[in-house]
C-alpha cells in the first residue's frame, strides 16, 4: 500500500498516474505547477549559478567542491517557483528519474509546506513564507499547534568533507525525494503485477522496458517491492524441481 504521505503529495502537484508511460514529467510540469525544467550540458553547481545570475535571479546554490562530481541535477526555489536543473548530456532514462526525483524535493519541501500554511491561514501568511515579514505570536502559536512550518526550508544540499549528506533529515529528503519519484515514474500500483510471478531479473527488465528507468533504479525499486510482497527469490533448484540438500 502506498504511504499516505506519498499520495498527498501526488495529490497536491496534481501529477496523477496518466494513461501512457514512459511518462514525459517535463510536459506535465508546465501546466500544473510554478516549476521550470532546464536542460544544461555536463551540469556543475557554477552552470546552475550562472545561469540564474543571467536572468538575474539571486537564489542561492550550492558551492563547487569535488564532492559534486555526481552531480546530476539541482532544484532551487524562491518565493514559491521553483527550477529543476538536470544534466542534458545524460542518457534519457537517467534524465528522466533526475528531474522526477529533483521535482519531488520541489513538491515535498516546498509545495505541500506552502499548500497547508495556505490552508490554515490563507494567503495572508504567503509574505510570512517568502521571508517579507516575521509571524505575529498568534500565527507562530498556530503553525506550533498545526504542525506547520512558516521558516524557510533548510539547506538540503549540505555534504560533509567526504561528500556525504551532512545531516540525517537531509538523508531522509533524499530518501523521501526518490521514493515519490519512482511512484510518479513507476507506480506501485503498475508495477507490482509486473513483478510478482516473475523473477527479480525479468521483473526488473518489465518496469524498466515500461516505464523507462535505468537498470540500477528498476532493480532497486522492484527488490524492495518484492521485499515488502514477501516474493521469495528465483530459484532454479525449485525450478527443475530439485531439492536442497
Amino acid at each position: 500500500m502506498t504511504a499516505r504521505w506519498m499520495e498527498e503529495a501526488v495529490e497536491a502537484s496534481g501529477l496523477t498516474a496518466p494513461l501512457r508511460f514512459p511518462r514525459d514529467l517535463v510536459a506535465e510540469i508546465s501546466q500544473l505547477l510554478p516549476v521550470l525544467v532546464v536542460a544544461l550540458p555536463n551540469l556543475t553547481p557554477q552552470a546552475v549559478r550562472e545561469w540564474l545570475l543571467r536572468r538575474d535571479i539571486h537564489i542561492p546554490v550550492p558551492r563547487d567542491t569535488n564532492d559534486f562530481h555526481d552531480f546530476h541535477g539541482c532544484m532551487v526555489a524562491d518565493a514559491g517557483r521553483g527550477f529543476v536543473f538536470h544534466d542534458s548530456s545524460e542518457g534519457r532514462h537517467e534524465q528522466r528519474f533526475t528531474v522526477a526525483h529533483e521535482l519531488s524535493h520541489f513538491i515535498l519541501d516546498q509545495w505541500m509546506p506552502r499548500v497547508r500554511a495556505v490552508r490554515v491561514f490563507g494567503e495572508a501568511i504567503l509574505p510570512v513564507l517568502d521571508g517579507q515579514r516575521e509571524p505575529t505570536p498568534e500565527e507562530s502559536l498556530t503553525a506550533l499547534f498545526e504542525k506547520i512550518s512558516l521558516g524557510p526550508t533548510g539547506e538540503l544540499m549540505a555534504r560533509d568533507a567526504s561528500g556525504h549528506y551532512a545531516r540525517r533529515e537531509v538523508m531522509e529528503s533524499e530518501r523521501r525525494a526518490d521514493l515519490l519519484a519512482l511512484e510518479l515514474l513507476a507506480p506501485e500500483a503498475l508495477v507490482i503485477p509486473l513483478v510478482k510471478d516473475v523473477s527479480e531479473g525479468e521483473g526488473t527488465g518489465r518496469v524498466v522496458f515500461r516505464f523507462g528507468l535505468t537498470w540500477e533504479v528498476a532493480h532497486a525499486h522492484v527488490h524492495a517491492l518484492r521485499c515488502r510482497l514477501r516474493v521469495p527469490r528465483f530459484s532454479i533448484e525449485q525450478f527443475l524441481g530439485v531439492e536442497e540438500g
